[in-house]
């Protein structure tokens, strides 16, 4: 049943390509920020209504939640989320269908990610009468800055009917097109972002005996902090530590009295990072003593680690295999070093998230997500919405099966 079943997404996806190529184009090339993702929630309202999916704007929003549902009785529900927004980047691919938008580009996929949750959400609604129970498109707007998906939730998209399962897919330049990529447990990285102010005495920088010379004393904790992660952590359990910009100073012979240093941490396990903060706290101290510049640090928590639930995780395989061949299906090694907000939904319920690849050339480097260069393979989306429909009818099954 379900081999007849794939045959069919695979027709309904093969007509569709085309209109999401398209798709996928304009939206590229009408890149909009965080929260600021109006034409694109427009233009995803005009296609869902054209292919006549309910759906609902959030109020005050750019968020959408469409709803597909099975003509058969029963059956659980599931969602799948897609975000919208663009990044603060200028674009230097030369693509013809390159951001018109100064400054802002679709660096990270997310013009792939709501495309390939348009084309999915088409290839669902023609198939309702093979299914039961209930699929939630969501449109997530500000996942690069943290936001979309907790508003998301509070407008209650986890109930009415009750959601039980939850994918998301996000692109990658290190898979081959035509493949996806995906692993149990801990996927992408926890995150949290720290600003550190240091003041101290300024003056000549001829004679640095009569400062705190905080320069130098940055340039010490930035090194101290490099020490966290082998030597005040547990070795077993990952840590990424950066300092991203240090802002000081004025002229080259003047020694600051103040400097400004930010950067991110990133674990595998949440709560490593409230102890990582105590221990940059500890080395301010302690660099206040022996120096005189005093240091004091802020922490912004920015997202937790997303998790793949183990069970749905296999389910979500096996229906990838038998859609895209086991060969195709290939087990991530480790988690993701960067963070996603997907991790809102998936601390909520079981869930996986997995990766599309987007690289036509495997023995050939493609620029990386964020990159100004970045680019990604539009036969993708074939993958993407082959797997992500197949993988949602079969949730589906076994869960109106289980009823």
């Amino acid at each position: 049943m379900m081999e007849n079943l794939n045959q069919k997404i695979k027709a309904l996806t093969d007509k569709i390509y085309d209109k999401l190529v398209v798709l996928r184009h304009t939206i590229h090339a009408n890149p909009e920020l965080s929260n600021q993702e109006y034409q694109t929630a427009d233009l995803v309202e005009k296609i869902l209504t054209a292919w006549k999916i309910h759906y609902t704007r959030l109020p005050a929003s750019t968020a959408i939640i469409a709803e597909i549902k099975g003509n058969r009785p029963g059956g659980g529900s599931i969602g799948i989320r897609a975000d919208m927004d663009a990044l603060p980047i200028q674009e230097a691919t030369g693509l013809d269908y390159a951001s018109k938008n100064q400054g802002v580009m679709h660096a990270c996929g997310h013009d792939m990610h709501t495309a390939n949750l348009l084309g999915t959400g088409y290839v669902l609604s023609r198939l309702k009468d093979d299914f039961a129970g209930t699929v939630k498109l969501v449109f997530q707007p500000a996942e690069e800055i943290g936001g979309g998906a907790q508003e998301i939730l509070d407008f209650g998209v986890l109930e009415n009917p009750k959601v039980t399962a939850f994918l998301a897919a996000h692109v990658s330049e290190d898979v081959q097109t035509g493949q996806i990529q995906v692993k149990a447990e801990e996927v992408m990285l926890a995150s949290s972002q720290f600003t550190i102010h240091l003041n101290g005495r300024g003056g000549h920088a001829s004679a640095p005996h009569q400062t705190d010379d905080i320069i130098l004393a940055a340039a010490k904790i930035i090194i101290e902090l490099q020490t966290i992660p082998g030597r005040k952590l547990n070795h077993l359990e990952p840590a990424v530590i950066t300092v991203g910009s240090i802002h000081g100073g004025s002229r080259c012979n003047i020694i600051p009295k103040e400097l400004v240093l930010t950067g991110t941490i990133r674990t595998q396990n949440n709560h490593l990072h409230q102890e990582i903060h105590q221990h940059i706290t500890s080395i301010l101290n302690a660099h206040e003593l022996i120096t005189g510049v005093k240091g004091t640090a802020s922490f912004r928590f920015g997202s937790g680690a997303v998790y793949n639930d183990p069970a749905l995780t296999k389910e979500f395989v096996a229906a990838a295999a038998s859609m895209i061949g086991p060969a195709n299906v290939v087990t991530a090694k480790f988690p993701g070093n960067g963070s996603e907000n997907f991790y809102r939904f998936s601390k909520e319920v079981p869930a996986v998230f997995f990766r599309i690849g987007v690289n036509p050339q495997p023995s050939e480097n493609i620029e990386p997500a964020h990159s100004p260069k970045f680019t990604a393979d539009d036969k993708a989306l074939k993958t993407g919405v082959n797997v992500t429909a197949a993988a949602a009818i079969a949730y589906l099954q076994k869960a109106g099966a289980a009823v």
